[in-house]
């Protein structure tokens, strides 16, 4: 074999081996920049500064939770929807709301209710529930507590009056909420005539990463 002939059969040889090498990193690079993409956008929330949600809910409402009423003798003891004390009524029972807008899904709460028919013509309610769904596209979840008052002055209406506000409870937001914190206030929508619909409308701002205390 000649030195031309020694020379080409070593250059050919390199080439092989460089394309086995080459051929490799090339594919290390791709998963790696894939990765680095993924990881951008698992994060996407946590760096997120500020997510403000509009939109509108509606709620259906469970019977009221019994609460043992005064026991009788050789019965089982009574189931009442509700107790009184003083001028106020007490009841609890389950909500389940739907969301549109910004904040798309659905949340179970466990409301209480004191209603005042006699000196205030008001309920405060207080919540505790669970969103699940998606905030601005984020899929996830997270548990909130909320307060609202329902107008009472007048009974004759079919769908009474609220508005209140609602805090997400830090530390529980999972998925692509974790990590969230914020709030905001809620209210009834009215038709032209000034009377409720039966429809919510929500304004929250929703914050991420260290500007929620949990983070940090």
């Amino acid at each position: 074999m000649n030195h031309k002939a020694i020379r080409n059969l070593f250059v050919h040889t390199w080439k092989i081996a460089e394309m086995r090498i080459t051929f490799p990193a090339g594919i290390a690079l791709i998963l790696l920049a894939a990765g680095l993409v993924a990881m951008g956008q698992s994060s996407a929330a946590s760096n997120s500064a500020e997510i403000r949600a509009t939109g509108t809910f509606t709620t259906a409402f469970s019977s009221n939770i019994c609460q043992p009423g005064q026991p009788i003798p050789s019965q089982p003891p009574p189931c009442v929807p509700s107790q009184t004390v003083g001028n106020l009524n007490i009841l609890s029972r389950y909500a389940v709301s739907t969301f549109t807008g910004s904040l798309a899904g659905t949340s179970l709460s466990l409301h209480t209710n004191a209603r005042d028919d006699v000196v205030e013509h008001k309920a405060f309610v207080t919540t505790v529930g669970t969103f699940w769904g998606t905030l601005d596209g984020l899929q996830g979840s997270f548990s909130f507590d909320s307060h609202f008052v329902t107008d009472r002055s007048d009974l004759t209406l079919p769908v009474l009056p609220i508005e209140g506000k609602l805090v997400v409870v830090e530390g529980t937001g999972m998925g692509g909420l974790e990590g969230t914190c914020g709030g905001g206030t809620f209210k009834s929508v009215l038709n032209s005539s000034g009377l409720p619909t039966g429809v919510a409308e929500y304004d929250f701002t929703f914050r991420f990463g260290k500007d929620c205390k949990a983070n940090n």
